[in-house]
């Protein structure tokens, strides 16, 4: 039994691939969907410049140290138009100089994505200890200013830090009397030489924080490569299986309409036996369809952990799965124009619910219940599990045990519903 079972799966794959467009289907096209999504979210850094456009109504010692500040907080900001090039970029054009109306009317325009205004009568309220507020104004829509705005606060911090250790000096004097004065000038410039003191010790940074990243066993869990093709790999390897199984369902309708079943049903071979015959075929395929795109993973240096049992256990229950549920579709379907949109619309459903296209992590809550109606969440799942949490045989039982038993209630539905005429 298990010859004939395997002759037909056999002698279907040769049809299968007897198309060259077959192997584009099964190699070319996932290979540049998983390089192409894995290489975009592999990068863990920022944009390397933005744009923030500056008025500085002061313009004294102590607002260039503010801006100075601003800069060594994020190296990315390019404050304009003091940071402008021979290139422009700033994009002033004839005009290479900035007055607040105009820095307005920029960020509303997106040409830049914040202003930050410095009021006059910056550095004598600083120094005096008086309140005094930066203007900041950024574009709601755009996707960077909160790191201005870390910035920002980063540098005034700074300055406000050093501002309370000249307010508390003065009030200490001003207390307890222990200095004296001969006017009120020599006060503020003990005061002011205080702040500059104070603004000294902060910029050294005193306390620091001594950051140690734990090392990783079987590699760095935590790179850029890492978290981008550890998503992209399980996930397109997924979504191009659907792709591929799915093939089955006008495959199918289209040997009825042929009249191929019918005559192998005139063979020397069971019904059991075709019908196994044809979902093997179909699983190889799906199986061949995830070592393509995961041989990509191991190119790229993907660590795919510790357990490769539980590893392949996930891909070959989600293959058969998806496989079983593709055959209890066809038994619904009448024409390959049917097939085709059903197919199409299936794949792409079930893969955006299911994590493949991002983790299900960054989706509300209702959405990680709904996606997991999908057969893609329990092998994403899974696939998470091993390659980011260092999960064993043991911690993806769930996964398996739903695959496995969706397998079977598609399987079921699909016997029970299958014609052979």
């Amino acid at each position: 039994m298990m010859r004939k079972l395997l002759e037909i799966a056999l002698n279907d794959l040769r049809v299968f691939f007897r198309e060259p467009g077959q192997l584009i289907g099964v190699v070319v096209i996932p290979l540049i969907f998983t390089l192409g999504i894995g290489f975009a979210s592999s990068g863990n850094n920022g944009p390397t410049s933005i744009r923030v456009d500056v008025v500085d109504l002061d313009g004294s010692a102590l607002s260039s140290e503010l801006l100075g500040d601003v800069r060594e907080a994020n190296s990315a900001l390019r404050l304009c138009p003091y940071d402008n090039d021979e290139g422009d970029y700033c994009r002033l054009g004839d005009e290479p100089t900035l007055d607040e109306a105009r820095a307005t009317e920029r960020v509303r325009n997106n040409e830049t994505l914040a202003l930050i205004v410095i009021p006059d009568g910056f550095e004598e309220r600083v120094t005096k200890g008086e309140a005094v507020s930066v203007g900041y104004l950024s574009n709601e829509n755009a996707t960077a200013p909160s790191y201005i705005l870390q910035a920002l606060q980063t540098a005034t911090g700074r300055m406000a830090s050093a501002q309370v250790a000249a307010v508390v000096s003065g009030a200490i004097v001003d207390a307890y009397g222990a200095l004296t004065f001969t006017d009120a000038a020599a006060r503020d410039g003990f005061q002011a030489g205080v702040y500059e003191n104070a603004a000294a010790v902060v910029s050294t940074n005193p306390i620091t924080v001594d950051f140690t990243l734990t090392e990783q066993t079987g590699g760095d869990s935590n790179s850029g490569a890492q978290s981008g093709f550890g998503q992209s790999i399980p996930g397109m390897g997924s979504m191009f299986v659907m792709f591929t199984v799915f093939t089955s369902l006008y495959v199918l309708i289209r040997e009825k309409r042929n009249w191929t079943i019918q005559r192998m049903v005139m063979m020397p071979v069971t019904r059991g036996q075709i019908l196994g015959g044809k979902i093997l075929m179909w699983f190889l395929v799906g199986m061949l369809q995830f070592a393509v795109v995961f041989v990509i993973g191991l190119v790229v240096g993907v660590n795919f952990g510790h357990d490769v049992v539980a590893l392949l256990l996930v891909m070959m229950l989600y293959t058969l799965c998806i496989t079983a549920f593709s055959f209890a579709i066809s038994t619904l379907l009448k024409t390959e124009a049917q097939a085709n949109s059903v197919s199409l619309l299936l794949a792409l459903m079930l893969a955006s619910l299911g994590g493949a296209w991002w983790p299900l992590d960054v989706v509300p809550g209702f959405m990680k219940v709904i996606g997991h109606l999908s057969p893609v969440a329990w092998a994403m799942d899974g696939f998470r599990n091993l390659i980011f949490e260092n999960g064993t045989l043991l911690t993806v039982l769930p996964s398996l045990g739903v695959l496995g038993l969706l397998s079977a209630i598609f399987f079921g539905f699909a016997v029970w519903r299958f014609r052979y005429e």
